[in-house]
């Protein structure tokens, strides 16, 4: 019987500009361990950060902890990354009916504070709740015309209320009309 090694840990450089920069994509590759106060915490640790020469990296939180660091109390790096209570119901919805509206209002009759939806969302993913909503959508309308969905029916489908508002958006995010994706996907578009 063989067992896998866990991987390794990116460059000391990467994790370096990882954790001073709170880059969520590395939460749950490495930890950090400041050596002053002898306390680990998650890359994204809000707490002030340390001198990069006071740091050392661990894969994970049990490594940290059999070198003598305690868990950070601000951050939790042993808890469940799951997020707050009130995440997984809204995602689930989300999920369920992605062009479905959720205004400010509709976040405040959940019980949920829209600030705290904001806050948590531009931590996590760099963008407001109703960005990541618009992403959603966009992500969402372009599979459907890679598909040769007729374009009236995705823009429809896809949550906007203007056409112009649509494609300015769908523009942003792809670099190109709603159009030439759905000509591209009929064999109508030749790309050279």
């Amino acid at each position: 019987m063989t067992t896998s090694l866990p991987p390794s840990l990116p460059a000391r450089s990467e994790m370096e500009r990882a954790y001073l920069t709170r880059d969520t994509a590395y939460d749950g590759l490495f930890f950090t361990a400041v050596q002053t106060t002898r306390i680990f915490c998650r890359p994204t640790c809000p707490a002030r950060k340390p001198l990069p020469r006071n740091v050392t990296f661990f894969r994970t939180g049990l490594e940290a902890q059999f070198a003598g660091y305690r868990p950070c109390k601000r951050c939790r790096p042993l808890a469940e990354a799951s997020g707050p209570a009130w995440l997984t119901p809204l995602l689930t919805d989300l999920e369920r009916a992605p062009a479905e509206p959720f205004s400010d209002a509709e976040l405040r009759a959940r019980g949920t504070d829209p600030t705290t939806v904001r806050r948590y969302f531009v931590r996590l993913y760099g963008l407001t709740f109703h960005a990541y909503l618009r992403a959603i959508r966009l992500a969402q309308a372009h599979r459907q015309l890679c598909a040769g969905e007729p374009l009236d029916s995705v823009i429809l489908d896809s949550g906007f209320t203007s056409y112009s508002g649509f494609r300015s958006a769908f523009l942003r995010a792809y670099g190109e009309p709603p159009g030439a994706v759905l000509a591209r996907a009929s064999g109508r578009l030749k790309i050279r």
